[in-house]
């Protein structure tokens, strides 16, 4: 079995894989204070309210954006499981040709997300990544990474907006049954779901200007708060970020 990690800024995303499948993922949150020991004790206890024998596990590979989390994550490895971890980063064979100015800068969830949208369609796709960060990126039939577009996540410029407006209150997201809300609460909901999905939807149209047609694959930990306003056709994948995971490692193992 192997254990494929996405570490984000927000949460840690891990799934189990066994002949090419996952048979089982977790979301628990990040935090950098965490040692080595913890993360491994939580994983286990995880591992074993789902019925995974976590001594089973022989591979491991991790992408992340958070690198005060790294050093735990090998050490975890190494002293859990008796496994050195594959990280994403220069180096790893990918299949990807990357055409941005600095190839080195290239955050390895977004060289992730490309790898598995290019092997699931082979064709020119918009990964959408809705999580701290919301990210647009392109590759394209050849396998090329072009590039993308970073804007706030919607759960970040929420929190921005309640912490420093005096009189706005702290809001859970859901859908207004309309745009025009009536109260406080619906105007925000409203600015942070119709006003996400009007964003995604011009930028989707604006890079299909630049590469023609293309796929639109949406995933994230915040996807399902807009999908249904996004009036773009899009694919919804879950699991991409985890399942290129998957498709790295065979071809770096």
């Amino acid at each position: 079995m192997i254990l494929c990690v996405d570490i984000g800024n927000t949460n840690i995303n891990f799934g189990v894989v066994k002949d090419n499948r996952f048979i089982s993922t977790f979301r628990i949150a990040t935090n950098s204070k965490k040692t080595e020991d913890e993360y491994g004790a939580l994983i286990v206890d995880l591992f074993r309210n789902a019925n995974i024998d976590w001594r089973m596990i022989k591979g491991i590979i991790i992408s992340s954006v958070v690198p005060s989390v790294d050093e735990a994550f090998q050490k975890m490895g190494q002293k859990l499981f008796g496994i050195a971890p594959i990280f994403i980063g220069p180096g790893v064979k990918s299949g990807i040709k990357i055409k941005i100015e600095n190839p080195k800068q290239l955050g390895a969830d977004l060289l992730v997300g490309a790898v598995a949208a290019y092997e699931k369609y082979h064709d020119t796709v918009i990964i959408v990544d809705l999580g701290t960060a919301t990210k647009l990126t392109v590759v394209t039939k050849d396998a090329e990474f072009l590039g993308g577009i970073i804007a706030p996540g919607i759960q970040t410029a929420l929190q921005a907006l309640t912490e420093n407006t005096a009189k706005l209150p702290t809001v859970k997201l859901e859908i207004p049954q309309e745009v025009i809300g009536r109260e406080t609460i619906d105007c925000i909901r409203s600015g942070f779901t119709y006003g996400f999905a009007s964003m995604l939807d011009g930028l989707i149209r604006k890079i299909k200007t630049e590469v023609g047609s293309a796929i639109v694959v949406v995933t994230g930990g915040l996807s399902k708060t807009i999908l249904p306003v996004i009036e773009e056709e899009v694919i919804y994948e879950e699991l991409l970020i985890l399942e290129g995971l998957r498709i790295l490692y065979e071809k770096n193992k």
